[in-house]
């Protein structure tokens, strides 16, 4: 019943495993890193920054397809991208988007890159925008050409490539919720996008999770598992697939194995009364037992004469078998003043003994069997 139990709980763990592997294998892939995305409110999140831009008209939309998708959209090139990446993820420029940038566009790459510096942590820099607030230690050491640096290097550099050009800052939270009390921030990054001169500026979210209708069902049907999800397909591969997983498991269960091995149980005490009666025998310790087991038949006879209490002497055990026992053909003064002196103890001895006890329960039974039938 044991080996049952255990099995069964060990069915039921693997099917719930089984069920919670399923449920992360169909849950929606979606990057989950708001962090310097314009819809987040949140500290590090750019949705203040977004309406500060919106009130200033400046024809800014938000972009939530691949990087891919621009060129086929927009085959005339003067873009300006911006892309702001949460926390402390460091962002390098791939060979696709320096060739997409060499066409007359613009990047602006908002990142916690460059090198870590002995700059403060927190430091004030005067601009023609007003005080900008900087938080990193981060700088850009390999260009002196930057448009807001300080004696520790550049914090935000332009690099031109082919007719376009790349803007990078070392700061991914140049001008998130949490400096919306910093104007200079917000004027300072609108400068960048504002300054290209693109016929239209995109907002990255495509890199936070946020993607376009048609983007998600190209994807999905991209995805095979994510295409059965849309069928009844898959409602047949999974019972299909817990029908396997049962068939397995039942021919080849290690606990039904191991309880059909030992299905033999030991009887625990009478292994311990056999190891015990094998001690005393080698050690010849017949007195011993003749003590340990005549005083357990004595209390057990005196229940069945009816004599309570333990006080009673032998004599008077012997008086109350001969009043209740006459015809008994077993002399219990005998049992009782067994010699225990090893000299006169023989195996033999000792079996005789045991059987005359036996046999006085035997008679005793027997008048307690016909009393009751009467």
């Amino acid at each position: 019943m044991i080996l049952s139990r255990r099995r069964w709980w060990l069915f039921i763990s693997l099917f719930i495993g089984f069920l919670i592997l399923l449920t992360v294998l169909i849950a929606p892939t979606r990057n989950r890193s708001m962090s310097g995305s314009t819809f987040a409110v949140s500290p590090d999140g750019y949705a203040a920054w977004y309406q500060f831009m919106k009130q200033r008209e400046i024809p800014m939309e938000r972009w939530q397809k691949p990087l891919s998708a621009l060129g086929e959209i927009f085959p005339n090139n003067s873009l300006t991208l911006l892309r702001i990446y949460g926390r402390s993820s460091q962002q390098f420029v791939s060979d696709a988007e320096r060739e997409w940038v060499k066409k007359g566009n613009s990047l602006v790459i908002l990142a916690a890159q460059g090198r870590v510096t002995e700059a403060p942590f927190t430091t004030t820099h005067n601009t023609e925008f007003g005080e900008v607030k900087i938080e990193t230690t981060r700088r850009m050491i390999d260009n002196n050409q930057g448009l807001l640096r300080d004696k520790f290097g550049a914090i935000v550099e332009d690099k031109v490539i082919g007719k376009g050009q790349l803007i990078n800052v070392s700061t991914p939270y140049f001008a998130a919720n949490a400096y919306k009390d910093s104007p200079g921030n917000y004027e300072f990054l609108a400068h960048l996008i504002e300054s290209s001169q693109s016929s239209k500026i995109l907002v990255d979210e495509y890199i936070h999770g946020y993607k376009d209708q048609d983007i998600k069902e190209t994807e999905d049907n991209n995805n095979v598992f994510l295409y059965l999800l849309k069928t009844p397909l898959l409602i047949l591969l999974i019972q299909g697939l817990l029908m396997i997983f049962v068939l397995i498991f039942v021919n080849n269960n290690p606990l039904d194995k191991k309880q059909k091995i030992g299905q033999k149980v030991g009887n625990n005490s009478q292994e311990y009364i056999n190891a015990l009666a094998t001690v005393l025998q080698k050690a010849e310790s017949r007195e011993f037992v003749i003590k340990t087991i005549g005083k357990a038949e004595t209390l057990q006879l005196k229940k069945q004469l009816g004599l309570t209490g333990e006080k009673q002497d032998i004599d008077s055990l012997i008086k109350a078998w001969n009043q209740q026992k006459p015809q008994s053909s077993i002399p219990l003064e005998t049992l009782l003043k067994l010699p225990t002196k090893k000299q006169s103890l023989t195996d033999a001895r000792l079996l005789q003994w045991m059987k005359q006890w036996q046999t006085i329960h035997q008679e005793m039974n027997s008048d307690q069997s016909q009393y009751d039938h009467k």
